[in-house]
């Protein structure tokens, strides 16, 4: 038996628990970031508030009216790049620094708006053949990928050894992810390859350029290290 208060706000809460995560991993790093508690809350709200405005107008660009309540995660990870940056340079912190410690928070605030999606219903997966009614299980596996990543990130994170390229490894390992998971997700088209996949190979493909330069430029001070 659902409580109708749950129904009725459910991603107002799952938005409200990624804005607490949020500013409780984000205390974590007041020395590294050089920020007091009140700032990290502040922040924390305006992530999440930042993060739902992104996902939206990235639906409207791809098409759906702004009446359906539509959103896009991919408007995330294409748009919170750009506040990270932004306020890397405004407050003269390291992007870096900015871009490996607030990346988890926003894998996490996608990680409960795709839970939502489980209950309200949407970005299924297609129908099995032969199993009928039984679907491929594509949001329950990216649900999967948001832990698995998690789990990966951020110990390397609370090392400080991570030097940027967090958001990176995050971007073309969500990029191949969501790029094979679409395969099986229904689409608007019905059509085999679609629109997502665009965006998923585009992510890939900027995270692993970027990755790949972020590494090129360590080179150097790794070999120091080591002699």
């Amino acid at each position: 038996m659902e409580i109708p208060f749950l129904q009725e706000n459910r991603l107002l809460l799952l938005l409200g628990l990624a804005a607490v995560v949020t500013f409780v991993w984000l205390l974590q790093f007041r020395g590294r970031l050089r920020m007091k508690w009140y700032v990290a809350l502040v922040l924390s709200i305006l992530h999440v508030v930042y993060g739902v405005f992104c996902v939206k107008v990235f639906a409207v660009l791809e098409g759906n009216p702004v009446s359906n309540g539509a959103m896009s995660l991919f408007g995330a990870v294409f748009f919170m790049p750009l506040a990270y940056w932004l306020g890397a340079k405004l407050t003269k912190r390291s992007a870096a620094e900015v871009f490996d410690i607030f990346a988890p928070c926003m894998i996490f605030t996608l990680m409960c708006a795709r839970v939502n999606c489980l209950f309200a219903g949407c970005c299924q997966g297609r129908e099995i053949p032969g199993l009928e009614p039984w679907r491929f299980p594509t949001r329950e596996l990216e649900i999967v990928f948001y832990i698995v990543i998690l789990a990966i990130l951020v110990p390397r994170i609370l090392s400080g050894k991570t030097y940027g390229q967090v958001y990176p490894l995050y971007m073309f390992s969500y990029g191949i992810t969501r790029c094979v998971l679409e395969f099986f997700r229904v689409s608007s088209t019905d059509h085999l390859f679609h629109l997502s996949h665009i965006w998923a190979l585009i992510a890939f493909s900027l995270g692993l350029a970027l990755y790949a330069e972020i590494k090129r430029r360590r080179a150097p001070r790794d070999e120091r290290k080591r002699v």
